[in-house]
């Protein structure tokens, strides 16, 4: 993070945190990680997709990330407010909120500059969110009720209101209660909708590795440009790629492709590829677009577009 390394005057590097996998779907769900190291320090970062939970749930959310590697675990935050501030001092939980607080205490570093107590909604879309978002554009329907994607996407109902909540604070759909049952809906058409959330989707895929077909599960589904050849009349790639959800120490992966003729690409995704598709052997449309690589190849282009208009009728 610039704004910790410009203050204190430090090297700070970070990269992706490969705990990852390890961790909860809950947790996934929540926060993004990043491993950061400041000289030969390291330390975890911890930010929240949305807003932040109750200070007893962060720290069982904390606790349960220290069991995979017990490193200290900082908060980066957009903004806070002073009784959220002395809270999470009093209970001595790092944390950083740029141009407003630095709170390191393994570092010995407290600094503070002020407080804001304006939430500033993520602008990539949560896993529940995006899942929501792409459920509600499948039924083609003006209406849906939120609560019933709790079974079907395994999620909590928690989940669900912070999905519904990012969803509104982006302007992307608008909600309302009948009864106890939140109504979700959208002014503009699907496609429409789809063109404003395009800014702020989340890319399914967190990490691409290569394996052997042989160390593989059966019945994993053709993702990236092998579900875009499946689904129109794009040629194949001359690499197959597939979708994983789970743990990555479950596969035997390498970071280099060898020989295509034994190896696959897989990709490492943030939810289940499965939950929205009609089919088992491909995912679903959306996140496939979503998932893929910016291209300027006019037949991907092309493929894209023809299973939109597919998709929109």
């Amino acid at each position: 993070m610039k704004y910790v390394a410009d203050t204190l005057g430090v090297e700070l590097n970070t990269k992706q945190w490969d705990g990852v996998s390890l961790l909860p779907y809950y947790l996934i769900d929540r926060y993004e990680f990043k491993s950061a190291t400041i000289d030969s320090l390291r330390f975890l970062f911890m930010k929240p997709r949305g807003e932040l939970d109750t200070l007893n749930t962060v720290k069982k959310h904390i606790s349960r990330v220290r069991e995979i590697e017990p490193l200290p675990v900082v908060l980066e935050l957009s903004g806070i407010v002073a009784r959220r501030r002395k809270s999470l001092i009093d209970a001595r939980i790092p944390f950083v909120a740029p141009v407003c607080q630095i709170y390191l205490p393994f570092l010995g570093v407290a600094l503070s500059e002020r407080y804001t107590s304006v939430h500033i909604p993520s602008e990539t879309l949560m896993p529940s969110s995006q899942l929501l978002l792409f459920y509600y554009l499948y039924q083609n329907e003006p209406e849906l009720r939120a609560g019933e994607t709790i079974d079907m996407f395994g999620i909590s109902a928690m989940q669900v209101t912070r999905a519904v909540k990012q969803l509104t604070a982006l302007d992307l759909m608008t909600a309302w209660k009948d009864g106890v049952r939140t109504i979700i809906s959208a002014k503009e058409r699907r496609h429409d909708l789809f063109q404003l959330a395009k800014p702020h989707l989340l890319n399914p895929v967190r990490q691409r590795i290569y394996a052997e077909y042989a160390d593989l599960p059966d019945g994993l589904p053709k993702s990236g440009y092998s579900a875009l050849s499946e689904l129109t009349m794009l040629g194949d790639s001359p690499t197959e790629t597939l979708a994983f959800y789970g743990k990555t120490v479950e596969l035997a992966g390498v970071n280099t492709l060898v020989d295509n003729a034994v190896q696959a690409e897989v990709e490492i995704w943030r939810y289940d590829p499965t939950l929205l598709s009609k089919r088992t052997d491909v995912v679903d449309v959306l996140s496939l677009i979503a998932s893929l690589p910016p291209d300027n190849d006019p037949r991907v282009e092309q493929a894209v577009d023809e299973l939109l208009s597919v998709l929109w009728g």
